[in-house]
């Protein structure tokens, strides 16, 4: 519900997080405190356990930014909760600074098209509410915080945006050691939430799944949402499909390679954990994909399309352990570097400082 981090005063303002979950915590709390600043925490998935959650919200968003008058608030919240927060941030002269993960707009026209044609009225009508409230709540917002260029240069925010790129703990993901495997096996993770974003791993499915089967490898596809039901009926064929799975380190520590197609990603946390965990990564050069992998550094660039070159990739990883233990170590090493708590913790505190 609502916390307190550590006791280090930004020299501006203190910084408000009001949260979704787990996710604003990695993305925003976390790495604030790795680098001592203070954060009041109202985490709308703890609000929630306690119950009443809608009705509490706005009073304790109020008393939030009422006991901290010269404070900076931190969202990655949307839709009527994000109205509610410039409500009330406003009215006390508070600045709200906004973290994106992705193209809203987008992702909501994808989520209408779905529900409206699976007949989901009750789903529909809060993708109706997201798609009306969130373009004139965005041009009240001071600032925004995305995680990458391709939402800038998506949403054309860049002169209220700047980027910071999202942590990774990477003691989380022990150092993979690779083997000759038998089957290969292939791992994608992915939010079935959005059909577009899934859309290209169904065409990579649709390509190569007989592919696979015929050259010994498997490929199993984690993740939940509203199109994981169809998307499993179409493809149960060629793939396993778990479902939700939170041991998300064991997961990767039982594959060999990771791959992640996609035609509507900023900047998929999954491909990074990927490469925390010494995995070599596959991606299509689409999104914000472009901005994680460098081609043979630390992963993967492949064109769905050209099929000389995706089969050729997949059968000298099958073959090569040297290959896959190279490609999983420069990834790793990649992730330390760029993304540690504290590296992303400092861009943050510049950002809401500045």
């Amino acid at each position: 519900m609502l916390g307190v981090g550590c006791l280090f005063l930004l020299p501006v303002a203190n910084v408000l997080a009001i949260i979704t979950g787990e996710r604003g915590q990695r993305e925003i709390v976390r790495p604030l405190e790795a680098v001592d600043v203070t954060c009041a925490v109202l985490d709308w998935e703890a609000l929630r356990t306690s119950g009443n959650a809608h009705v509490r919200f706005l009073p304790e968003v109020w008393k939030l930014v009422r006991t901290h008058p010269d404070a900076v608030v931190f969202t990655d919240m949307s839709s009527v909760f994000l109205g509610l927060i410039l409500l009330v941030a406003k009215m006390h002269g508070a600045r709200v600074f906004l973290r994106l993960r992705g193209d809203p707009f987008a992702e909501t026209r994808d989520q209408l098209r779905f529900h409206w044609e699976q007949r989901e009225w009750p789903q529909l009508l809060r993708s109706v509410v997201s798609w009306l409230l969130d373009r004139p709540l965005f041009a009240a917002v001071d600032h925004f915080v995305p995680v990458s260029d391709w939402i800038v240069r998506r949403l054309q925010i860049r002169d209220r945006a700047s980027i910071v790129r999202i942590p990774v703990a990477i003691e989380h993901f022990p150092p993979r050691a690779h083997h000759p495997a038998s089957p290969l096996r292939l791992l994608s993770v992915t939010n079935f939430n959005y059909p577009q974003k899934v859309a290209a791993l169904g065409r990579f499915l649709d390509r190569y799944g007989d592919f696979l089967v015929a050259n010994g490898m498997t490929i199993t596809i984690a993740g939940a949402g509203i199109a994981w039901e169809t998307f499993r009926a179409r493809h149960a064929g060629h793939a396993q499909f778990p479902g939700f799975v939170r041991d998300v380190a064991g997961l990767y520590a039982e594959h060999d390679v990771f791959v992640h197609f996609s035609d509507l990603d900023a900047f998929p946390y999954v491909v990074l954990e990927a490469q925390a965990a010494g995995l070599p990564v596959i991606v299509n050069p689409s999104c914000g994909m472009l901005e994680q992998v460098e081609e043979n550094r630390n992963g993967f660039l492949l064109e769905l399309e050209d099929r000389p070159a995706v089969e050729s990739l997949l059968l000298r990883l099958r073959d090569s352990v040297d290959l896959r233990t190279q490609l999983g170590a420069q990834a790793r090493h990649s992730v330390r570097e760029r993304y540690a708590l504290t590296v992303i913790g400092e861009q943050l505190r510049r950002v809401l400082t500045s």
